[in-house]
């Protein structure tokens, strides 16, 4: 079933009053729907001859952003699939964290701008530009999911200038970027701080997250799909294993904390005398966020929550929201939160994720900054 605009499916009066608000995003939604279940039908998957399984898909898409549709690469229908599959194992809590693991390819350009960057010989440029041509027809690697930003398309542009600065010429390097990433997507219940619980995650494999996408939806679950590169071959199950291993520590480290949260508060005033007098933050000495609390001006408050409270503010004249941790909750695992926070957002640059500003971390003022 192809859903126009004047058909009401089991899934679609729940967009009416957005559709009414943003009738652009909702068409948007409706074509890459469709073209979806066009190519999941023309690749005669056996899932998609089950009955009611249009309306499932549409339900799919509309318990999921706008965003979800506006980024997913079409072309990888199959992937949508597997999100939706996803999901369906993070209901289950002995399956939670439900994930899966894929090796991608990230090609080093988009368009024409690649040959320009590289070389001015016309000749070599159309070597290069039949090269690209010819990769992707082959598919070494499928792409990632979500279209990729600037961040990736950077790095594989870097890499492939290196190969040609050591001696390599356009024609052989062009068809593939020769270090290996990987694209692992989780999905589990919702919650505060599970952005930086992934990341800690993969930080603790030695892993580089070249690019982050977080979804929630509308029934309290979560869909997070992470760009990686790190892991030192191409295969997956090794990967997998090894995911596995680190998530399991997280679980037992979890129950444990539930066990010991009453005794750890007794001793909150203890804690806040033993805290540094700067959180220290990971660094790779490329950019530069602390922030001068003096250019720092909050206006009122917008949101509160049980760790933090949410202000509207400026910046040196920029208009910003301000996340203040609360002095009287904070603790050590806390603060090690804050730093995996700082960390990871300074390191995300992508349309759907609110520019990161900068932060304080010098106690009791700790907050993060970020556009409005």
């Amino acid at each position: 079933m192809v859903i126009e605009h004047d058909i009401e499916s089991c899934g679609s009066r729940a967009v009416q009053l957005s559709h009414a608000n943003h009738p652009r995003h909702h068409r948007q939604k409706l074509e890459v729907y469709n073209e979806v279940l066009r190519r999941i039908q023309d690749s005669d998957c056996e899932e998609a001859h089950v009955p009611g399984f249009d309306d499932q898909l549409w339900l799919h898409f509309n318990r999921l952003p706008a965003r979800y549709a506006l980024d997913v690469n079409v072309e990888r229908a199959e992937d949508v699939l597997a999100h939706k599959r996803l999901l369906k194992l993070a209901e289950d809590p002995a399956s939670r964290p439900a994930f899966q693991v894929r090796l991608v390819q990230v090609y080093p350009f988009g368009g024409a701008n690649y040959s320009d960057s590289i070389h001015s010989d016309p000749s070599e440029i159309e070597d290069a530009q039949s090269s690209l041509n010819y990769s992707l027809k082959q598919g070494i690697h499928p792409p990632p999911t979500f279209g990729s930003s600037s961040n990736l398309e950077a790095l594989a542009l870097q890499t492939t200038k290196n190969n040609i600065e050591d001696g390599g010429s356009a024609m052989s390097v062009t068809p593939y970027f020769h270090r290996p990433m990987h694209e692992i997507t989780f999905s589990t219940v919702d919650k505060p701080k599970l952005l930086s619980q992934l990341t800690s995650i993969l930080g603790e494999m030695g892993l580089n997250i070249q690019e982050a996408h977080a979804f929630s939806t509308t029934d309290g679950f979560s869909l997070d799909v992470f760009v990686v590169e790190g892991w030192p071959n191409e295969e997956t199950e090794e990967l997998k294993g090894v995911l596995e291993k680190e998530i399991y520590k997280v679980k037992e480290q979890n129950m444990s904390n539930q066990g010991i949260h009453c005794a750890a508060n007794d001793h909150y005033q203890t804690r806040i005398e033993q805290s540094p007098p700067c959180i220290q933050i990971p660094t790779d000495g490329a950019d530069v966020w602390e922030l001068d609390t003096n250019q720092l001006k909050y206006e009122n408050k917008v949101g509160s929550g049980s760790f933090g409270d949410l202000y509207r503010g400026t910046y040196c004249s920029q208009d910003v929201a301000i996340k203040v941790l609360k002095p009287e909750r904070i603790s050590t695992d806390m603060l090690k939160e804050f730093a995996q926070e700082v960390y990871i957002m300074r390191k995300i640059r992508h349309k759907n994720v609110v520019q990161f500003i900068g932060a304080c971390t010098r106690p009791p003022n700790l907050c993060i900054v970020t556009g409005k």
